[in-house]
């Protein structure tokens, strides 16, 4: 049994074997091992080889590596879960290898090592030993998971998916009793883990798993905030004349902020302005399409030349939650790092791509919300 956890040997509400006697759990809380694995949480290690890119074409965070023809399933699982695909396939891999025979010595079954109480209430008349009942199984065993965390995580969604990992490990009560991760070495190791696998096995290009963690600086005191923290105003909407740019680039229909100093390196943190909704991706240009996450109709966003993504589509980001890194990737060829960032009219499609027509003018609106870069 890869891992040495079977699903339902936490402290579930079905299940009332202790936990110490079932998940064997290192009770030892030595601050320096428990404080590394906390860092760990912080920020995955991350290295892509070439057998892990998959698809070319796939979209940064597209789910790679899933054998047998069960990405559909795991994709599925994933949707019911509420968990990024990336972490459910980095779960399944770690507790089983994608065996769908393997057993345990506490009586786990299966590519997603249920136990026979668990696997009662969630496996639907199926069989435990088969991924195309076991992992849809999992998915909905993970959902009931993730509803007993979640207000302990505050509507941090990256915290959500340690938080529900780590009551899959230890148990939802544990997670409660601590209302966080439980200072257990094992568990802390368990989500790091799981997390490092999702991010450097399952995921295309390095994408981080979950929505990033909020902004930690100064958001301003405004509606919204800037999407480009300490960035300057460079360049505007509308027609401009600049040397070595095409006729359709002269012709700018965002506004460009960059971080002073960054030259055509990384640059800074790129973050929600307001909640969002991420939609899509456009590889070409290195954008996030994302739609305002209200009630009323609501603008859509692109936030491109990013170096690298913190997010995937479906990830509900709150204001200052992190979106990626300024960066210098775009088709027009290497450029200057910078944000280009447009808003489009709320009719726009979800799918939305820049220059696509719906844009209107970003800066008095960015002004009128109090997020205008200073």
């Amino acid at each position: 049994m890869a891992g040495g956890k079977a699903i339902g040997c936490g402290m579930a509400a079905l299940t009332v074997v202790p936990v110490s006697a079932v998940l064997a759990i290192t009770l030892l809380v030595a601050g320096l091992a428990e404080d590394e694995e906390a860092q760990r949480l912080e920020q995955a290690s991350c290295v892509v080889s070439a057998d892990t890119r998959g698809d070319p074409g796939a979209a940064p965070g597209d789910l790679q590596a899933v054998p047998n023809g069960w990405g559909p399933l795991v994709e599925a699982a994933a949707t019911e879960a509420g968990l990024p695909a990336s972490v459910v396939a980095a779960q399944l891999n770690q507790e089983s290898g994608w065996n769908e025979n393997a057993t345990s010595p506490v009586g786990a079954q299966g590519i997603a090592q249920f136990m026979p109480a668990t696997w009662a209430a969630y496996g639907n008349g199926g069989d435990p030993l088969s991924a195309t009942d076991a992992i849809p199984a999992y998915g909905r065993y993970m959902a009931a998971l993730k509803t007993d965390v979640q207000a302990i995580a505050g509507g941090d969604a990256n915290l959500l998916v340690q938080l529900t990992l780590a009551a899959y490990n230890a148990g939802p009560g544990a997670v409660q009793q601590y209302n966080g991760i439980p200072p257990f070495q094992e568990t802390q190791k368990y989500v790091s883990s799981i997390l490092d696998t999702a991010q450097s096995r399952f995921s295309m290009d390095c994408t981080a798993p979950t929505g990033g963690k909020p902004w930690d600086g100064d958001l301003g005191d405004g509606e919204w905030t800037t999407p480009l923290p300490g960035g300057k105003f460079t360049s505007g909407y509308g027609q401009r004349n600049i040397p070595g740019l095409p006729a359709w680039a002269q012709n700018h229909v965002g506004v460009d902020i960059a971080t002073p100093g960054a030259g055509s390196g990384d640059g800074g943190t790129v973050v929600a302005p307001t909640d969002l909704r991420v939609t899509s991706f456009l590889d070409d240009d290195n954008c996030v399409i994302a739609r305002e996450n209200g009630d009323d109709p609501d603008f859509v966003f692109a936030f491109c030349h990013l170096n690298s993504y913190a997010v995937e589509p479906g990830d509900e980001l709150k204001r200052g939650d992190v979106i990626g890194v300024e960066g210098n990737k775009a088709d027009l060829g290497a450029v200057i790092t910078h944000l280009h960032f447009e808003i489009y009219r709320p009719e726009a499609p979800d799918k939305s791509y820049p220059y696509n027509n719906f844009n209107i003018d970003p800066e008095p609106i960015l002004k009128e919300k109090g997020a205008w870069p200073q």
